[in-house]
């Protein structure tokens, strides 16, 4: 025991949930040694839509980070249906876009700034005992929080299996240029081809005259593997120029299956927890908000993290995951689709209560389906 290094918490993963994490247990306990690892260098690039929106501005501003946000806000999103209905609204809260190699290596930095540690390290072993858990064998703390992103070593190390099928979305991104006079705002453009599950192409602008442009889908209907994916982009978004365009692709693991948040000494967040919006394949804000309760329980109760934690996170998105798991299989169907959209056309209240099912922590309530069911078979 005398020749391992011990933490009050050690942090796997250098993403927005490990950042987040990190910081908020150092803002919980000023005095608390943080180890945050990551088998890459901070900063490392993900495949992702890089919006943050005003759910996930808020968790940064309850931490003390909204430093890490661009000055330049993305304040509308045009949702268009797989029969080509399309509709934008300026959202109430602003949005932004940054790619996600600036945003976590900005996160990171905060997290060290706030007296975290960081090193490079890849983890290849993870045990427990009475005290603790011990990364490598030679590093320990009372509790480790797994926050490895989609691939997660440490929800492989604690016996926690992947997600699969329809569970799993699959995505490519790349950085193409915007075209001239198009309008600053986030389009997420929805496949008129169905195969199950997330069909959908996105289109979100940077502030360096680039937009992250993507396409993503259920792996279970996935036939014809990355040139149907890059096919489907192009389609989808044939006014950006995609030659040349360099295409990089990841995996989505989505909320309708999820691992236990907790195993023994070892917690999960984000990615790793299986943490994706399924209607819309948002992580940012679920990674940050888990992160921060993950990170704050484990340094104020440690005895109890692994009860404290998993309570915290469903007391905020439980009603949302189970509804979300109930609904999703509703969206194989284009009229749900084509349905939702002209509803959110037709009554902003819809648009509103859409954004925050799709981006933040809310559910539908029996008045939102009411109210949606009226524009089913409706013309605009």
């Amino acid at each position: 025991m005398s020749s391992r290094e011990s933490f009050d918490l050690i942090v796997v993963g250098a993403g927005p949930a490990g950042s987040a994490a990190a910081i908020a247990a150092l803002r919980a306990r000023p005095d608390a040694r943080v180890l945050f690892l990551d088998r890459a260098p901070i900063g490392r690039d993900k495949v992702c839509g890089d919006g943050i929106a005003p759910h996930a501005a808020a968790v940064l501003d309850t931490l003390g980070v909204t430093a890490v946000l661009p000055e330049e806000i993305v304040p509308q999103v045009r949702l268009v249906s797989p029969n080509g209905e399309s509709n934008a609204a300026v959202t109430a809260s602003p949005g932004y876009v940054v790619p996600r190699q600036t945003f976590d290596e900005r996160l990171a930095r905060a997290a060290i700034a706030a007296g975290a540690e960081f090193r490079m390290l890849k983890v290849s072993t993870l045990t427990q005992d009475d005290a603790g858990a011990i990364v490598n064998g030679d590093l320990c703390a009372p509790v480790v929080i797994g926050a490895d992103g989609s691939n997660s070593v440490v929800r492989k190390l604690i016996g926690e299996r992947a997600n699969h099928g329809a569970a799993l979305a699959v995505a490519i991104r790349g950085y193409a240029q915007t075209p001239v006079g198009h309008p600053n705002e986030l389009i997420l453009r929805w496949d008129s081809q169905r195969r199950g599950g997330l069909c959908y192409a996105w289109a979100f602008p940077t502030v360096n005259g680039t937009s992250n442009v993507g396409y993503g889908m259920s792996s279970a209907g996935l036939i014809g593997g990355r040139a149907h994916l890059e096919e489907r982009l192009r389609a989808l978004l044939p006014e950006f120029e995609l030659d040349g365009v360099e295409l990089t692709g990841h995996t989505l693991p989505l909320t309708v299956q999820r691992p236990r948040l907790a195993v023994g000494r070892v917690l999960l967040t984000g990615d790793a927890a299986s943490l994706i919006n399924p209607f819309t394949g948002e992580g940012i804000y679920s990674a940050l908000a888990s992160g921060a309760l993950a990170g704050t329980a484990a340094v104020t109760d440690p005895e109890t993290a692994d009860k404290i934690y998993p309570v915290e996170l469903m007391r905020r998105f439980g009603r949302q995951y189970r509804q979300t798991k109930a609904l999703y299989p509703l969206i194989n169907y284009r009229i749900v689709l084509d349905t939702v959209i002209r509803a959110c056309k037709a009554d902003p209240r819809m648009f509103d209560r859409l954004l925050e099912v799709g981006l933040g922590d809310s559910s539908f309530d029996l008045r939102d389906i009411v109210r949606f069911g009226r524009y089913v078979g409706r013309r605009s």
